[in-house]
């Protein structure tokens, strides 16, 4: 951006996984570079705010839904919440995909409780589309949107078909300077970035010269030169196993059930006390440090039995919104365990919700202890 102006117009001179980045958050360094030189300062100091940002996010989330003890409970928890503080002397863009998907699901919130009111919808579509912006693979999540649409109890149907329509075209057109931007460059249509190209260049006839799987593909043969240490073509692919056996342990070739099994943990893991290869097999991860182990156990690890029961206990209640966060989480972790490369990081963007339901199973666990207590000494 700073060599060619915002929309890089030639980026022949650019890697495959570069070219597939989408674009807001480059923007926003490219703008902090211009206005204060190469200075990283200025980044991490936006990586703060968007941290901070969360905590008010989260207490108007509890709020809204469960009452004001809750809601402070879940934002006082944040400030310490380590997924949300470890990412901020980084040029990564976690802070702000948690900070934009925090506020894409109080937006949700907000408008399924309100009356019709297409300021919210427009809000919702704004913050939806800076978000698939800043990382693709949330453009899932508009399914979400359809969902609470057509859940709402107080609109006729003619309503929220309309509704339906006036989203839709919005988010087009928020998307639509960057798609142009995209015919520029690739000569045909891509969606938000080059990841986005097999779901459509099949169906439109382009052939994708680039080839944006996440799964580390390799024969019986390669593997077994690699083993040996002989080198093979994709030296990327050597070294990242080369890495791995160095922790004492050989890749293994998992099945597709078995991917789908330990892509599930390592999304959902709490700790990591051992080496091991993740996804197909190919993938090295290294054992937590103890600090690391500790402080994700008991900032996040801890809440995951009662986020289970919160979950439950508002299941229960037959609130549409359980339904709507429950198809959050499951959206979520379907996508990262089938389509995406699954990370621990990953997960973070989801553990508002586990954050906020967390304390309301705990408090509810809490009453119901207080109330047998009392029947007891009754």
């Amino acid at each position: 951006m700073i060599e060619q102006g915002i929309f890089v117009n030639d980026i022949s001179g650019m890697t495959p996984t570069r070219s597939g980045v989408t674009p807001f958050y480059p923007l926003l360094i490219y703008s902090s570079f211009k206005l204060f030189g190469y200075n990283f300062i200025p980044v991490i100091l936006m990586n703060a705010v968007y941290s901070s940002l969360l905590t008010v996010v989260i207490y108007a989330m509890g709020k809204i839904m469960f009452g004001k003890t809750i809601a402070i409970l879940s934002s006082v928890w944040t400030l310490f919440y380590v997924n949300s503080i470890r990412w901020v002397p980084t040029l990564l863009k976690e802070n702000l995909i948690h900070f934009l998907f925090a506020l894409f699901v109080l937006l949700i919130i907000v408008y399924f409780i309100k009356e019709k009111n297409y300021l919210y919808l427009f809000l919702i579509s704004f913050v939806f589309s800076l978000l698939i912006h800043t990382d693709e693979r949330y453009i899932v999540y508009f399914l979400i949107i359809l969902t609470v649409i057509f859940f709402r109890n107080n609109l006729s149907l003619k309503h929220k078909i309309f509704s339906v329509i006036f989203i839709s075209l919005l988010t087009i057109l928020f998307m639509t300077p960057w798609l142009i931007r995209n015919y520029e460059v690739y000569k045909r249509p891509v969606l938000l970035s080059e990841r986005t190209s097999p779901l459509i260049d099949k169906y439109l006839g382009y052939k994708n010269p680039n080839n944006f799987s996440q799964e580390i593909q390799i024969s019986d043969a390669t593997l077994d030169s690699i083993l040996k240490g002989i080198p093979v073509c994709d030296m990327t692919v050597y070294n990242l196993i080369q890495r791995g056996m160095s922790y004492g342990t050989l890749p293994v070739r998992h099945s597709k059930p078995e991917k789908a099994y330990i892509d599930f943990k390592e999304l959902w893991r709490p700790f990591r006390f051992s080496n091991m290869w993740v996804s197909e097999g190919f993938r090295p991860e290294g054992k937590w440090s103890l600090s690391h182990n500790i402080s994700v156990i008991l900032t996040y690890g801890i809440l995951l039995p009662f986020f289970i029961i919160g979950m439950f206990l508002f299941l229960k209640e037959k609130n549409v919104l359980a339904i709507v966060l429950f198809l959050i989480v499951a959206i979520h972790t379907l996508l990262h365990i089938t389509i995406v490369l699954s990370q621990n990081r990953y997960r973070f963007p989801i553990d508002i919700i586990i954050i906020v339901l967390a304390f309301y199973g705990l408090i509810n666990l809490v009453n119901i202890f207080k109330s047998k207590k009392l029947l007891d000494a009754g």
